[in-house]
């Protein structure tokens, strides 16, 4: 049984309702962290933002692939100014056509191409944020679950400088004591008084950005009596390995690939635009031989892309940088997520020494030191002022443990960001 469960095993429901609405009391099933991770994502709305984006990037790349749209014309020519009479001369046509234009080279296919890249940047960006969202929420509710057994902590050792001071104020009133060793345990329980209150203040600050995941409801909730048993990190190597599919290396990479496809794009620039005209004209009237004979037109056009130095070059020029710019911030966030990663992996460590350090020296050897100090003085020996240190120096020892035990956990957070959940 861990060192929690051992110490505040009985004291956590009180302090689990403490500073609650009155209605939020009826409700008595604990708050799991994981529980709370999946309520923040179903309710996420930034994920759902991201969602709708990638929604619409992809349906702009559908249209991106079409042709543009036909040109309809209708309309007269060579009507005669001198009486605007239609079936007289033989040269006016009531005109009726259709035109359509063909972009140039594979300028449509890379449009549609590049476009469902920017939808997988976006995907990978809903990925980051699930994971972003997990491990605040992780953290949020570490935070909350510290408070909670601290001030427990602070509650345990208030009961016991309470029975200190009934002992010190009877060993002054019979004269064995001194009213200093009296004062001095109203001022330390004066002082866990002032360091509750701070943890209290904390504990509302903690469930307000729970409450900003899961909502005030479920955050009313109590916490589960335990901390959950988030997995053990994975070797350095694996984590560092794993880095470069991390969604947002992936979103880089994709953007990388897009701005790769948006210099394709631009050198189809140099490619001729074609187009395609077929108009049919009716003559009214006719003649002594007979009705004016009607005419079909058939053209076809094509762009000249000569002067090609102020636009097409500078095009090109602007997708090859912004392509080289999008390698470079792939290439920086990937320094950053190694940086992480080292930080997170030497606080690990650390921790790991100081949980080992306080369980097998740190917090027996305070403990009976205090049972030991306070025995003695209990039977009339022993130094008071000493007595007093060992007490604050055990509830610090407990205080530094609970907090060693929750970063843990918060570094495993943080590794799992980056890792990835494992399936």
């Amino acid at each position: 049984m861990s060192f929690i469960r051992r110490i505040l095993r009985g004291g956590i429901v009180s302090a689990a309702l403490m500073l609650l609405p009155v209605g939020a009391l009826a409700e008595t099933v604990s708050l799991t962290m994981q529980q709370a991770v999946t309520l923040a994502l179903q309710h996420d709305s930034v994920s759902q933002q991201l969602a709708a984006e990638k929604q619409s990037v992809l349906a702009q790349a559908t249209a991106a692939g079409q042709l543009p749209d036909p040109k309809l014309s209708a309309g007269i020519v060579n009507l005669p100014t001198n009486s605007f009479a239609v079936g007289r001369d033989s040269m006016t046509m009531q005109i009726i056509g259709l035109s359509q234009e063909f972009p140039a080279g594979h300028t449509r296919s890379l449009a549609e191409k590049r476009g469902q890249q920017l939808a997988d940047a976006q995907q990978a960006k809903i990925v980051e944020r699930r994971r972003e969202v997990a491990q605040q929420v992780r953290e949020a509710w570490l935070q909350l679950y510290y408070t909670m057994h601290a001030i427990v902590l602070v509650q345990q050792s208030e009961a016991s400088f309470q029975q200190l001071a009934d002992i010190a104020k009877v060993r002054y009133e019979n004269g064995s004591g001194t009213q200093q060793e009296w004062l001095r345990t109203r001022l330390e329980l004066a002082t866990l008084k002032e360091r509750e209150l701070d943890l209290q203040n904390e504990m509302r600050t903690a469930r307000a950005v729970l409450a900003r995941w899961v909502g005030d409801d479920n955050t009313a909730r109590p916490l589960s009596d335990t901390l959950p048993a988030l997995p053990a990190p994975s070797s350095y190597d694996a984590i560092l390995n794993a880095l470069p599919s991390h969604p947002l290396a992936e979103t880089d990479n994709a953007q990388i690939a897009a701005a790769q496809t948006g210099v394709d794009i631009a050198k189809q620039a140099y490619k001729p635009i074609w187009g395609v005209d077929l108009s049919y004209g009716r003559r009214p009237g006719g003649d002594a031989t007979g009705p004016f004979t009607n005419m079909l037109s058939a053209m076809v056009s094509v762009s000249l892309p000569l002067f090609t130095g102020q636009r097409q070059d500078k095009t090109v020029d602007a997708a090859q940088a912004q392509a080289s710019a999008s390698i470079d911030a792939r290439d920086n966030q990937l320094r950053e997520l190694k940086r992480d990663l080292d930080e997170n992996w030497a606080r690990w460590q650390q921790l790991r020494e100081l949980q080992s350090l306080y369980d097998q020296t740190v917090l027996p050897d305070s403990s009976a030191d205090v049972s030991a100090g306070f025995d003695a003085y209990r039977n009339g020996g022993g130094d008071f002022f000493e007595l007093v240190r060992t007490q604050v120096g055990e509830l610090d020892a407990r205080m530094r443990r609970l907090k060693i035990e929750t970063d843990l956990d918060s570094v495993k957070a943080a590794l799992i960001y980056l890792a990835g959940e494992k399936s």
